[in-house]
């Protein structure tokens, strides 16, 4: 019996050892259960980000403390929320359990969508999702991230990358455009000046005089064209003056009342004392033709009104960033010409065209009409920025640098027609239509001519003549060109007078040779008068009759 009892003790001790093991380990087991948990829920709290579990059906079971903040709901809220209720574009129950239903499960998902706040705006996000075990049911687990920054970076990144890829057009357009006009500017100057010529040598009685004033008009229509083509390549300041906008709108005010529909109401809304403009105002009347006869081509057969309003406002970086320019502009004060129309609107597609050379929306279009504008407004350092909806009409502003205050006067000066000059011209050009014709109108204003087909003949035949009193140099010539020349012409004697003439614009030309000595420019296709004109500006030793 002894024996037998013995026995039962150690059972009974060994039986006990065991249970408190086993309790012990349950212990362990439960404390790093419970550690676990709390490091899940310190993590939890701590992620930047929003954390959100929900069940299978979209059901928020749990949420940290940021996704609180970032949707604006108390705990309480927002654990009795559904997934569709805070997702603006999952916002269907039975979408979202399939949704959760199709997610794999030992792999994230990620996504994009757009989250709803509790005051009702939205912000894009990018949803991680990963199947998990929550408190013994099946769940998914989600970190969203705000990504509106993002977003905003990105599309800053397009719209740059758009304006960088039109820039490269109109430059690459822009130079094929300026090497045009170039051209055509050397032929008109042959036509121009034989007509000129003509029509001095014809008695006035003569039957061609009619016919030559016609050639004469045709020209100038033609040059006039090869400016818009200058004004295209951003190359295209011709006579910079200070004006008054309001006064130039006015002057325009009839011209612009004939070239609009009949169905179409023409007002003005022209802000008082408004600063001048330091512009060439051939190509700001352009400008306001273009936006204007635009406006009644979308108002079409419907009765409509074209309001052209001025007005004078202070820019930031931020509203000028969103205009269309193609060199970076500064803050600043600019003075405003808007154009606004009742008419027909644009959509998306066409707005972001609608300074693309040769687009057009009508059947038959006209080549460089709102490019022209844009390479204008380019050339001036401004900006154009553009507002329309299909059926709400369109308003185009266009943003001039305001001059500062004391800006010069324009001032014409009388003809003088009896002006004559003396002494011998060397005049160099490659086109030798130009150097017969040219020969022939400073050989009118009284001068002695020899010619230079380039620059380096154009140096031998200076160190041969002692008594050339003026150099007129074309700019582009082959071998060596006029700015070449120019510099050696310099070094051989520095009181050399040159008239360098281009067919460029002589606003490009005159900041080229800013501060170097040049006696004058004058740009292709010149007249008689205005030869006469820039050889008197060099200050040469001559006699007017």
């Amino acid at each position: 019996m002894k024996a037998l009892s013995v026995q039962l003790e150690d059972r009974v001790r060994e039986r006990t050892a065991d249970l408190e093991r086993e309790v012990a380990e349950r212990t362990r087991s439960e404390q790093a259960v419970a550690a676990s948990e709390l490091r899940f829920r310190e993590l939890f709290q701590n992620v930047a980000d929003p954390v959100y579990i929900a069940d299978a059906e979209g059901r928020i079971l749990d949420a940290n403390d940021q996704a609180c903040r970032e949707l604006g709901y108390p705990r309480e809220e927002l654990l009795a929320k559904r997934i569709c209720d805070l997702d603006a574009v999952n916002d269907d129950g039975g979408k979202v359990a399939c949704q959760i239903d199709s997610f794999p499960p030992s792999s994230s998902v990620i996504f994009e969508t757009v989250h709803r706040r509790e005051d009702g705006t939205t912000f894009p996000a990018e949803v991680k999702v990963r199947r998990i075990d929550f408190q013994g049911q099946p769940a998914v687990i989600g970190v969203a991230r705000n990504i509106s920054e993002r977003k905003k970076a990105e599309e800053e990144r397009i719209r740059l990358e758009q304006q960088l890829l039109h820039a490269q057009k109109l430059e690459s357009l822009g130079v094929l455009a300026g090497g045009i006009a170039h051209d055509f500017n050397n032929i008109l100057t042959s036509i121009i000046g034989n007509a000129d010529l003509a029509q001095l040598r014809l008695p006035p009685q003569s039957p061609a005089t009619e016919n030559l004033q016609r050639i004469a008009a045709s020209a100038v229509r033609a040059a006039d064209l090869a400016r818009q083509m200058l004004a295209y390549s951003g190359k295209g300041k011709f006579v910079i003056e200070s004006i008054d906008l309001n006064r130039l709108l006015q002057e325009m005010g009839h011209m612009l009342q004939v070239a609009i529909s009949k169905k179409a109401l023409l007002r003005f809304n022209l802000s008082p004392e408004l600063p001048a403009i330091e512009v060439d105002a051939t190509q700001i009347r352009q400008i306001v033709m273009n936006l204007v006869i635009n406006a009644s081509e979308a108002i079409g057969d419907h009765d409509g009104v074209i309001t052209v309003s001025t007005g004078c406002q202070e820019c930031k970086e931020a509203y000028l960033k969103d205009a269309w320019v193609i060199d970076p502009i500064p803050e600043g004060s600019y003075v405003a010409l808007e154009v606004c129309d009742t008419g027909c609107g644009m959509n998306r597609e066409t707005l972001a065209r609608i300074f693309d050379p040769f687009f057009t929306t009508k059947f038959t279009g006209r080549g460089l009409g709102m490019a022209a504008v844009l390479g204008i407004i380019r050339s001036h350092k401004g900006a154009i920025k553009v507002y329309s909806e299909p059926g709400h009409g369109t308003t185009f502003k266009v943003l001039l640098p305001a001059a500062a205050e004391g800006g010069a006067e324009r001032v014409v000066e009388a003809k003088a027609d009896l002006w004559r000059g003396e002494g011998v011209v060397l005049l160099v050009d490659d086109e030798e239509t130009i150097r017969s014709t040219c020969s022939d109108l400073l050989r009118e204003l009284g001068f002695e001519v020899i010619t230079a087909a380039d620059g380096c003949e154009a140096l031998e035949m200076y160190r041969r003549h002692e008594h050339i009193v003026l150099v007129l140099l074309d700019l582009t010539m082959p071998h060596m060109d006029g700015e070449q020349c120019f510099r050696e012409l310099r070094q051989v004697d520095p009181a050399v007078r040159v008239v360098m003439s281009s067919g460029f614009s002589e606003h490009e030309v005159s900041q080229k040779f800013l501060g170097k000595g040049l006696a004058g420019l004058i740009q292709k296709p010149y007249t008689l008068s205005s030869l006469r004109d820039v050889i008197k500006g060099a200050g040469l030793g001559v006699k007017a009759l």
